[in-house]
């Protein structure tokens, strides 16, 4: 990564946005050679991504390949846009957007073992519906055997990761305060959770 300060390999951050992130990206090479990136909803188990899709199709074929195959998987935080007037009136170049991100290289395989596509399922049903009203799936339950038959369970192991949390750590801290004034004055949800981050980049720096 380019820029140092904004790198981040904490467990923490992982976790975060595995939990949180609605959608993520997988990245394959369909087999005429094509890069692809397609959205997926996913759950995470530990640090290991699941999603689940048809039988059949581009992301079948890439992951039923013996030893699964390469593929990149991103999920992103986006946070609140800061717009060029805060930091330049009329020069459009410092507009900017902050975020988290999480970007991950391995491999993708498909999952045919009931008990583990049970356990990702599961993770995707809290993630989902985390106020419950199901029961819980269970591979050896006639319903549940049934449908786990019919679906594709991915899983994706990474073999590295690195996350990327923007909260202009590389801006002096003068500005970044008048980006927490501007975000608080603004007063969506979004803009004060921005401005809670950068709050924490601004502990003890006082340049």
């Amino acid at each position: 990564m380019r820029r140092r300060e904004l790198e981040s390999s904490d467990p923490a951050l992982f976790a975060e946005i595995a939990a949180r992130a609605e959608i993520g990206h997988l990245v394959i090479v369909t087999p005429d050679g094509w890069p692809r990136a397609v959205a997926v909803n996913f759950g995470a188990v530990g640090q290991r991504i699941y999603f689940h899709g048809a039988l059949a199709g581009e992301k079948f074929a890439v992951a039923a390949a013996p030893g699964g195959a390469r593929a990149g998987f991103t999920m992103n935080l986006p946070h609140a846009m800061i717009p060029s007037t805060w930091t330049a009136p009329g020069f459009a170049c410092p507009a900017t957007h902050f975020f988290k991100s999480v970007e991950i290289k391995g491999r993708c395989t498909l999952v045919d073992d009931p008990a583990e596509q049970a356990v990702a399922l599961q993770a995707l049903m809290r993630k989902y519906q985390p106020e419950g009203g199901y029961d819980p799936i269970d591979p050896q339950e006639s319903r549940y055997a049934k449908a786990l038959a019919h679906v594709g369970v991915f899983r994706i192991d990474p073999e590295s990761w690195s996350g990327k949390v923007k909260f202009g750590q590389n801006e002096p801290a003068k500005l970044r305060r008048r980006f927490v004034e501007e975000l608080r004055r603004r007063g969506r949800p979004i803009d004060l959770a921005t401005a809670d981050e950068i709050d924490k980049t601004l502990a003890g720096d006082e340049t």
